[in-house]
């Protein structure tokens, strides 16, 4: 069948059932991935100014409290949102865990890395979509090559209208393939760039959290020896 109006969904209209069911995996894996798109976008949107606002937090003011005030401000910034998490166990309730830096730094490294493993959601599959969409087109074309080479056996001849539905449908599917795997490519390498930002200043803010920590525990009052507790002298 020769498309009449020339037009995209004519050509995918008179396509193949092989190659319809190509372009609407393509169409479905595309919809998916401009998804996911928008909701890291929103994300970045959302957690940029706020990371860059406690990454400046002056450490040598560094108090639990005033910290945790700051925090509460920039809640979206993976490293407020991991040091709120921490800051009631570690120096509320009458804890003393909130003077062992190494302890804190640690504590507060794990609940970093879940709120940046959040961030990494779907992003396997924008690899995949940006990997796969290109030879799912290539696969389309392929097939259209053959329809149209399977036509010049059919009607014992070369002219454009029996070639030009099998080349029609082998562009299209190259087309909507290449439109599926670009913007997932492209988003996909700037998230990752994102994500691995973040995750550094994550690293800087844990190392200044120790060392701050470290400062501050030494000007707390010691904790007096319970009772049965020994010290014996070296």
């Amino acid at each position: 069948m020769v498309p009449q109006g020339g037009g995209f969904w004519d050509l995918v209209r008179v396509a193949s059932p092989f190659a319809q069911l190509i372009l609407a995996i393509l169409a479905v894996m595309s919809l998916i991935s401009w998804a996911i798109i928008l909701e890291k976008v929103l994300l970045v949107l959302r957690t940029k100014s706020d990371s860059e606002a406690i990454s400046r937090y002056r450490w040598r003011q560094f108090d639990p409290r005033g910290l945790f005030q700051i925090a509460r401000q920039y809640a979206n910034s993976p490293m407020a949102w991991a040091y709120l998490q921490i800051y009631t166990p570690m120096f509320e309730r009458g804890s003393t865990a909130g003077r062992d830096a190494e302890l804190v730094g640690r504590e507060f490294g794990r609940m970093a890395a879940r709120k940046l493993s959040r961030a990494e959601r779907f992003m396997p599959f924008l690899a995949t979509c940006s990997a796969a969409a290109p030879f799912l087109g290539l696969l389309g074309t392929v097939w259209g090559i053959i329809s149209a080479f399977q036509r010049i056996g059919v009607w014992g001849g070369a002219n454009i209208a029996v070639v030009a539905p099998g080349i029609a449908e082998a562009l299209v599917a190259t087309a909507v393939g290449l439109g599926a795997a670009i913007p997932a490519l492209v988003a996909y390498n700037l998230f990752t760039s994102w994500i691995r930002k973040e995750a550094g200043r994550v690293e800087d803010f844990g190392e200044d959290l120790i060392y701050a920590v470290e400062r501050w525990s030494k000007q707390q009052p010691q904790d007096e020896p319970t009772a049965g507790q020994h010290y014996e002298k070296v």
